[in-house]
């Protein structure tokens, strides 16, 4: 795995989402969702430049995208544009989102699979999952509540249920309940378990240690939700699924694998990562905000534009 030529994305901002379509391209926004003004999200197909991909009539919270749409979530709507034609041919009604006395920009996130979007609205410490089907007009459909979901590249939902249960909720409406998740807070933040994503299948969960970087993590098989394995890391790093197999991004210092420069300058690697937190092959990718699939590929923070640039990982 190597990291190809950085490619400016044209943008500043202090926060950025991002998303890639099955068939490589890259969507990328200024993340600032309380925003009444006009946003402009990016896009950047193979490794020519970024080009304006949607002007959107306000601020941005996520992206998702797939083979027919590319997808927008404010907090007041969620757009579909046509990745063929560029117009757009959707639009639904948000849930509710309270963004009142939060700092948390991240109460939204979006994703496209098995032809359908799911739009994950937090509250406090429940997350609702709502589909929708991008074929219709019907209204954003609520699917679960719980503590926490991530979603399968087939439209599995994965979450904490109220009593602290792993539980999917597959689209034809069967589920299947496995353990109980860790929810014995310490009072330092740690002793809870997060469902945080689904890559090779399994159902990756963290829990931090509650002091400095450590985290806990343990691993389900998708299908049983039967335990794979657990490996202690950081709370920092971020797991995704892609054409590679499941890689990781970790900040610079936080294993051997991927070690602090000397003076520190901003850096991060990504490297393949097994069920069982096995890490090789660290790729650096500079000051990398976020790892994305399947293509895979990073944004990453440009410390000498002040600007984001995306590099691609072959």
């Amino acid at each position: 795995m190597t990291a190809g030529s950085p490619i400016p994305l044209a943008f500043s901002a202090d926060r950025v989402t991002a998303a890639e379509s099955p068939d490589g391209a890259v969507f990328a926004a200024p993340q600032d969702p309380t925003s009444p003004a006009p946003a402009v999200a990016w896009v950047v197909d193979g490794n020519g430049p970024a080009a304006i991909a949607e002007h959107v009539p306000t601020g941005i919270a996520a992206l998702a995208a797939d083979g027919t749409n590319f997808y927008v979530a404010t907090y007041a709507t969620l757009y579909a544009y046509s990745r063929a034609s560029g117009d757009q041919d959707g639009q639904w009604t948000m849930p509710v989102v309270n963004a009142a006395n939060s700092s948390d920009d991240d109460l939204v996130a979006l994703a496209a699979a098995g032809g359908k979007v799911y739009v994950s609205v937090t509250s406090g410490d429940t997350v609702s999952v709502y589909r929708v089907d991008p074929a219709t007009s019907a209204a954003p459909h609520l699917l679960v509540r719980g503590l926490g979901d991530a979603i399968g590249p087939d439209g599995a939902v994965y979450y904490e249920s109220d009593d602290h249960h792993l539980v999917v909720l597959h689209p034809d409406g069967s589920s299947v309940t496995g353990p109980v998740l860790a929810h014995t807070p310490n009072g330092l933040g740690g002793g809870v378990q997060y469902v945080d994503v689904v890559a090779a299948g399994t159902v990756w969960v963290s829990m931090p240690a509650g002091q400095g970087l450590d985290a806990q993590f343990t691993t389900y098989d998708a299908a049983t939700l039967g335990d794979v394995g657990s490996y202690t890391g950081t709370v920092t790093s971020s797991v995704v699924d892609s054409a590679a197999g499941p890689l990781v991004l970790v900040q610079a210092g936080d294993t051997a694998s991927c070690p602090q420069a000397s003076p520190p300058v901003p850096a991060s690697c990504v490297l393949r990562i097994d069920q069982h937190g096995a890490m090789s092959g660290a790729v650096g990718v500079g000051a990398a905000v976020a790892l994305i699939g399947p293509g895979p590929a990073v944004v990453v923070s440009d410390t000498a534009t002040g600007q984001f640039d995306l590099v691609r990982l072959t």
